[in-house]
């Protein structure tokens, strides 16, 4: 069995970060979205996009360069 790394990354416009939080709270509790996901090989480090609104067959597509939507100054 690999072990996986799993990033869930989503951009929201809210007046503070804990709207932002609560509303994705929200969204997340409400099962009625579709989600997108990073995922890395922890051994590998080879990354795959992860789109659960696809085909099974479609679903994985590999990344070449990851850049998260969060980065430190």
């Amino acid at each position: 069995m690999a072990t996986h790394n799993v990033v869930f990354e989503i951009q929201v416009d809210e007046e503070t970060p804990l709207a932002a939080a609560l509303t994705v709270q929200e969204w997340l509790n409400s099962g009625d979205k579709e989600w997108q996901f990073y995922v890395q090989n922890a051994e590998t480090r080879d990354v795959v996009s992860i789109d659960l609104q696809e085909d099974y067959d479609d679903a994985v597509l590999p990344v070449d360069k990851y850049e998260p939507l969060i980065q430190n100054k």
